[in-house]
């Protein structure tokens, strides 16, 4: 792509946030908008139409006022519900942290990538270190496989070919039928294990979290050196997590 059209999709970009900004005070119409953005009009009646295409504006009929729409609204309702679960989930995750003294993560998934909401970091030298808002590979982490083997078979099997039909992911250790049967595995005992998947030298076990309708929403997990962790101590405590993501579901957790 050539330098100048970059530049042109970067300034249509800024004017659409600048309009955006604008209806989030209040609602205007297009002069009324042109008027405040210094926009011209022709160009943010070009936005405004392709902004509610998409759902992130809307136009009341009778005083032909933009305000904002339903796609927005959804954003920010899911980012207070983010908000919320990491208040509800914070002690738990500290309570983790105390008695292991291992990295305990907070992650949800995302078109087949887990996002960090929050990690509590071990207070030992030799740790794990999550940067906040990385996102990874649901079948390289112990939180995407937890979080998919939670899923309806359906569900997750459409996620997993979607994932494998990336070139970037067909350097996994795992072949995708051979996924797949991980993540059944990991369905029947509850919980995930990430055996140096993700990063050599480190395992990683995970359970899900649930909502009120019995669907999984996010994931715990407790990361640590092979060299502090064994398997079998990894399996003891994936147990532990069943039972502790279990009693989050049970104590009432926000509405998601």
């Amino acid at each position: 792509m050539k330098e100048s059209n970059k530049q042109d999709e970067v300034g249509v970009l800024i004017k659409s946030m600048n309009l955006l900004v604008c209806l989030a005070e209040a609602p205007l119409t297009v002069v009324e908008l042109s008027e405040r953005t210094g926009i011209s009009k022709p160009t943010v009646y070009r936005i405004l139409n392709t902004l509610d295409s998409g759902g992130f504006v809307d136009r009341d009929a009778s005083s032909r006022k933009y305000i904002l729409g339903p796609a927005l609204i959804g954003l920010g309702r899911a980012t207070r519900n983010s908000a919320e679960l990491i208040r509800y989930v914070r002690p738990t995750l500290m309570e983790l942290r105390k008695k292991y003294n291992e990295t305990v993560n907070l992650g949800v998934l995302s078109y087949g990538k887990v996002i960090y909401l929050d990690t509590l970091e071990s207070g030992q030298q030799l740790r794990v270190t999550v940067p906040m808002t990385i996102d990874n590979n649901a079948h390289t982490t112990a939180l995407g496989k937890a979080i998919l083997a939670a899923l309806p078979e359906e569900a997750a099997l459409r996620i997993i070919a979607s994932m494998y039909a990336s070139k970037a992911n067909q350097t996994s250790r795992y072949t995708e039928p051979e996924f797949v049967q991980n993540i059944r595995s990991s369905r029947q005992q509850g919980f995930a294990i990430d055996n140096e998947d993700d990063a050599v030298g480190f395992r990683c076990v995970a359970a899900p979290i649930f909502n009120s309708s019995g669907e999984p929403i996010a994931a715990i997990s407790i990361s640590a050196p092979t060299t502090r962790v064994s398997l079998d101590e990894l399996v003891k405590i994936g147990n532990e997590l069943v039972l502790i993501c279990n009693n989050l579901k049970r104590s009432n957790p926000p509405r998601f």
